[in-house]
């Protein structure tokens, strides 16, 4: 007799989307040709992107899921949409934050490259939080 544990399926994307990333951020090395030195790199990236990846979805993921079911606009489009503006935030903000603390700049023209970046990891954790929860491709039904 085991333990029966019900949970929604936006709760579940929210546990399991955030993963994404980071699974992406261990295999970069290896699709690139390369690998990682040693096991506490892989143990660094993984703390290190999981713990972004969570904290911006709590952050800012769950704001913007609230925000467009309030006004029956949640979408996998428009979850997509604002995962992927959200991710450009925060890999800039990340990046700026590195920069500073490592006393450097940004070069003018990675900046394209640093939006390109968060555009694409805010898409790989909306994406599949989408997916995961089951939203409408476009619109939601109207309801009444």
């Amino acid at each position: 007799m085991g333990i029966v544990v019900k949970i929604n399926r936006t709760k579940l994307a929210y546990i399991l989307a955030p993963i994404f990333p980071a699974l992406y951020m261990l295999a970069i090395p290896y699709l690139s040709g390369s690998s990682y030195t040693g096991r506490h790199d892989i143990l660094l990236v993984l703390l290190f992107s999981l713990s972004v990846s969570y904290l911006s979805c709590l952050l800012l993921g769950f704001p913007l899921v609230k925000f467009l079911r309030k006004r029956n606009s949640l979408s996998l489009v428009n979850v997509v949409v604002g995962g992927v503006l959200l991710g450009m935030l925060v890999y800039y903000v990340f990046g700026y934050g590195f920069t500073a603390l490592l006393d450097s700049s940004m070069e003018s023209g990675s900046l394209i490259q640093v939006l390109a970046w968060g555009a694409a990891l805010g898409a790989l954790v909306a994406l599949p939080f989408s997916l995961i929860a089951g939203f409408p491709l476009t619109h939601p039904k109207k309801t009444g």
